[in-house]
């Protein structure tokens, strides 16, 4: 019966008594006030970022630009009642691998999903992924977000912990077909958990906890869970909150303490600690990553760093984009390779289940191509040719592999 209770509590949220007196202010303030989705529906890319500052509790990122926010706004939003809207959303991804070790082409993720906006700004999330397979079918997020005040939210429900630069940004919006090989190996499943999060024009923090389970639709409870906690600070020196230019940046470190150590089903491998510590930048038409992330545990530790740029040779239409990790382990086979497209939606329940598996001490990684945007960011198309090396490889010599990865992907 536990199982149930996240979705009770979601359904109770939104159908509590607090509906007369959110609409007596919507009442007072409907001359003045305009919907977000309908106001991010028409307004193109650059301005999106303005858009989340105009809810009465925005979402707590007021200091991202556009360029790194880590959600698309919705595009197809409408009003159900004055209090009330609702915006369906999607993704699809389609990927093509060439390469010698592992080829093929399929869809790597296909989701919908919808959002409710309600009174007091309370906001209701619901994805569910679909798999031919089956195996990776049900819910990917089931999440109340409720404001606090203007700079406090909590978020409860099922959904991704917000754990370093490439897994905390949603899939549709980033920079590359897959995480990063490490990324990929270390970061937590989807799963049950409840989150403080807030803001200032600065500083940004979050503090959470998840259970240890990751089943495909309600995770159970049982097990102890793991802790997270987040800082961050950002500046925008000569430019305004929602433009990159001339100069952003954003510091942050997060870290998770898993308290279920190897029986914990979220977190691969049974690491203990894991750390991202790492960096944003933009400055003019470049924009800039960095991040070094460990995961420690009693068997196998690992350890890497990521770095990543992205340049518009078209402003909003074309860029140019690169990453670069180099990854270790101080343990024999601490690391494990994903090869080829992954499964579809496998970043949701087990982030590097791939069609094939390598098991290494040592890793380079080097992608780079590029992106064309269409329909503002909605419709991204992508290719780039990728470089891995790995050495100390577990039952086999050491080796390096090139292929062209494309990708074509259409968000909503």
């Amino acid at each position: 019966m536990m199982r149930f209770y996240p979705v009770i509590f979601l359904f109770v949220l939104a159908s509590s008594g607090y509906a007369n007196e959110a609409l007596d202010l919507l009442d007072a303030e409907a001359g003045g006030a305009q919907n977000v989705f309908e106001h991010a529906a028409r307004v193109p890319a650059s301005e999106k970022a303005e858009v989340r500052a105009s809810k009465n509790f925005p979402k707590p990122e007021p200091q991202f630009p556009t360029r790194w926010e880590t959600d698309l706004p919705p595009k197809f939003p409408f009003e159900v009642s004055r209090e009330t809207t609702i915006a369906p959303r999607g993704l699809f991804e389609y990927q093509s691998h060439d390469r010698s070790i592992a080829g093929g082409a399929r869809l790597s993720r296909a989701r919908v999903g919808v959002i409710l906006d309600t009174f007091y700004g309370i906001e209701i999330l619901a994805d569910a992924l679909f798999s031919s397979s089956g195996d990776y079918q049900g819910w990917e997020t089931l999440r109340t977000s409720i404001p606090l005040n203007d700079q406090v939210f909590l978020a409860v429900g099922k959904f991704q912990p917000p754990f370093s630069t490439e897994y905390s940004r949603d899939a549709a919006v980033r920079w590359f077909p897959t995480l990063s090989p490490l990324a990929a190996q270390i970061a937590p499943a989807s799963s049950l958990g409840v989150m403080l999060e807030g803001s200032d024009s600065s500083f940004d923090w979050k503090f959470g906890w998840f259970g240890g389970g990751a089943g495909r639709s309600i995770p159970s409870l049982d097990g102890k869970g793991y802790l997270l906690g987040s800082i961050a600070t950002s500046s925008n020196r000569g430019g305004d909150e929602n433009n990159p230019g001339p100069y952003y940046q954003r510091w942050h470190l997060d870290y998770l303490y898993n308290m279920d150590g190897e029986s914990s089903e979220s977190i691969p491998m049974g690491y203990r600690h894991l750390v991202s510590a790492g960096a944003e930048f933009s400055s003019g038409p470049f924009d800039y990553y960095t991040e070094f992330l460990l995961a420690r545990g009693s068997e196998s530790t690992a350890y890497g760093v990521t770095v990543a740029g992205r340049y518009w040779l078209l402003q909003d239409a074309v860029s140019f984009v690169g990453r670069y990790q180099y990854a270790a382990s101080r343990d024999a086979g601490g690391l494990e390779t994903g090869w080829g497209v992954p499964a579809t939606g496998a970043d949701a329940t087990f982030p590097s289940d791939f069609p094939v598996y390598t098991t290494a001490g040592q890793l380079s990684s080097f992608y780079g191509g590029v992106n064309v945007h269409l329909d503002d960011d909605n419709f991204i198309i992508g290719t780039g040719l990728e470089y891995r090396s790995l050495s100390d490889v577990v039952d086999d010599d050491d080796f390096s592999s090139w292929g062209w990865n494309t990708f074509a992907r259409y968000a909503f």
